[in-house]
């Protein structure tokens, strides 16, 4: 990368269709947090690791129909400030959930996207759980899915798949 170690970087996406197409950049300036309610949702939060998913593979190799955005959505870090509204989290709050394009040292999102990471759990280990977690829950918790249940899951091989296991034994 050209930019120094001290400045804030983020991983851009020059054309979808190859790896290559992914490179380091310069992150603008976030700016400060809003303080009216709009704004007072949200926080910034220092990126500590992003889970990615198959969807962010399509996605960069263009694969993906439609405009997908930018890669990422699953992350951890700490938190750097919170808005007037988020109550849930304080600053210097290990936390995880997801955020817009978070392939960055720092991103801005609203609070409720977040919750605070486990001391069991490393910041790596907190970045895979949101989209799988949340993918499984609503697919379990939609049909009304209850201990006791026959489940039958196609592919237990993969993050959604492994997590729907055992999200099904839990019940």
């Amino acid at each position: 990368a050209t930019v120094s170690a001290q400045e804030r970087v983020r991983l851009g996406l020059h054309a979808r269709g190859a790896i290559s197409g992914l490179f380091v950049e310069p992150q603008p300036a976030l700016g400060e947090l809003k303080s009216d309610m709009a704004g007072g949702h949200e926080l910034t939060l220092a990126v500590r690791a992003v889970g990615l998913n198959f969807r962010d593979v399509l996605n960069v190799l263009g694969e993906y129909p439609g405009d997908p955005g930018p890669p990422g959505s699953d992350c951890s870090g700490v938190v750097e400030a919170v808005g007037v509204e988020v109550h849930h989290l304080l600053a210097g709050d290990a936390a995880f959930g997801f955020a817009h394009a978070p392939l960055a040292c720092a991103v801005v999102t609203a609070g409720w996207q977040l919750c605070a990471k486990p001391c069991a759990l490393s910041f790596e280990q907190a970045s895979t759980l949101p989209s799988t977690w949340s993918t499984v829950h609503v697919a379990f918790t939609r049909p009304q899915v209850r201990g006791g249940a026959r489940v039958l899951l196609h592919a237990a091989a993969g993050g959604v798949g492994l997590v729907g296991v055992e999200y099904a034994l839990w019940l």
